[in-house]
């Protein structure tokens, strides 16, 4: 098996749920080694999250849980038992990255802080995922996906603008979870940064990332526009006559949707061309970009109805030709068996002792060197403890049934 980009780099992960665990999965699938540490008993709380073989729920057996944590050696850890801080530091000392998702402040009450552990060990770097991040005065304020999604303001255009009443309407949840997914890859994105920083410098730092930032800096024009636009303004009203057509740039065919955008002068010629120059499309209104704008309504409602009367993938075939941006709207079940999907190979199948084979999203990107891969499923509970505190660490089997007695581990 070929060496990992991030071969060597060796990380304790102390999170749960969804951000901090992805921000560990993207450098584990790269290569390094993640130590992720549970709760003795329960775990990972998205053990408990579906989707789940045959829809019986299994804490070794959550779809969300094992897409997760691959690559990940696992043990158990209570921070909170008498020793368990002890045995936290023995486990880190060798790392090169810790990444933590503990409320601001209850690391330094049990005594392994960043400004702790710094001192103790000034090559560590302390990747830290909050909300809110660890000053200011929302820092030990609660928040999930929801939350950040609308104080990042991205809540701003779900679905594309159709709140025009933003005092009694309520609060749109994108899918998934992708404020929480996008924090943990921005964490992945800081952390790498802070290495390359120690290799200049030879000291370790805090990454202190706010997923509300995250998710500000993904669409940052949204915090001018929802501070100057009126609830009411042409932008709201415009896509409010819209519903007639379904969601803003999504158009219905014969046989599903597209998406389709095309305001520049080439994409617009190209797509004249597509549709065969039809005579309204070749009207003064529209021969500049200032004008379709100005007549996005007309624009679109030409553009509809010739899109309902094609084939989707037929449609999304010619237009990328003529370098149109046009893709189809797949389900779920239609983007896992896709052509373009399949010829990249980018899902990959990956055995579980309590699943089976399963079928994974695959490689964010290729390296020809050093490849991404998945070495090895998610570990199951405490999988990995004999490994790690005896054969590591040198505890004895006598020392570590006494530590999982005592709920340490």
């Amino acid at each position: 098996m070929q060496a990992g980009a991030l071969t060597g780099l060796k990380i304790v992960e102390c999170s749960e749920r969804f951000a901090g665990p992805f921000c560990t999965k993207v450098m584990a699938d790269l290569g390094a080694e993640v130590i992720k540490i549970e709760k003795p008993g329960t775990g990972d709380v998205t053990r408990t999250y579906g989707p789940f073989p045959g829809d019986e729920p299994h804490p070794e057996r959550s779809g969300t849980f094992l897409y997760l944590n691959t690559n990940k050696l696992g043990v158990t850890l209570d921070l909170t038992r008498p020793g368990g801080t002890e045995l936290f530091r023995e486990l880190i000392k060798d790392a090169d990255i810790l990444v933590e998702t503990c409320p601001p402040g209850l690391l330094d009450r049990l005594g392994i802080g960043y400004r702790q552990l710094h001192a103790w060990c000034p090559r560590l770097i302390v990747t830290s995922i909050t909300p809110f991040g660890q000053t200011g005065p929302y820092k030990e304020y609660k928040a999930y996906d929801l939350n950040c999604i609308h104080m990042g303001v991205v809540g701003y255009e779900t679905p594309f603008n159709f709140v025009t009443d933003p005092e009694n309407q309520p609060p749109l949840k994108i899918g998934g979870h992708q404020a929480d997914l996008l924090a943990g890859w921005t964490a992945a994105a800081a952390t790498m940064t802070a290495v390359l920083q120690r290799e200049l410098t030879g000291v370790g730092q805090q990454v202190d990332i706010a997923e509300i930032e995250a998710v500000a800096h993904m669409v940052r024009p949204n915090f001018a526009l929802y501070s100057h636009e009126p609830p009411d303004g042409p932008n709201r009203r415009r896509f409010l006559r819209r519903t007639k057509w379904g969601l803003a740039y999504v158009f219905p065919c014969r046989d599903g949707h597209v998406a389709l955008l095309a305001l520049t002068d080439q994409h617009w010629e190209s797509l004249k061309e597509l549709m065969g120059h039809p005579e309204w499309a070749e009207s003064e209104l529209f021969a500049t970009l200032l004008g379709r704008f100005q007549n996005i309504d007309a624009l679109e409602a030409g553009v509809a109805a010739w899109v309902s009367e094609q084939d989707r993938d037929e449609l999304a075939r010619r237009g990328q030709e003529l370098h149109i941006p046009v893709f189809p709207v797949r389900d779920m079940r239609e983007v896992v068996t896709a052509t373009q999907y399949r010829e990249r190979d980018f899902f990959v199948t990956v055995e579980h002792p309590e699943t089976g084979p399963l079928t994974y999203p695959g490689a964010p990107f290729k390296f020809s060197a050093t490849p991404w891969q998945i070495r090895s499923p998610a570990p199951r509970l405490g999988e990995h403890n004999a490994q790690i505190y005896g054969e590591r660490l040198g505890l004895s089997a006598e020392r570590i049934a006494q530590l999982r007695s005592d709920g340490v581990i």
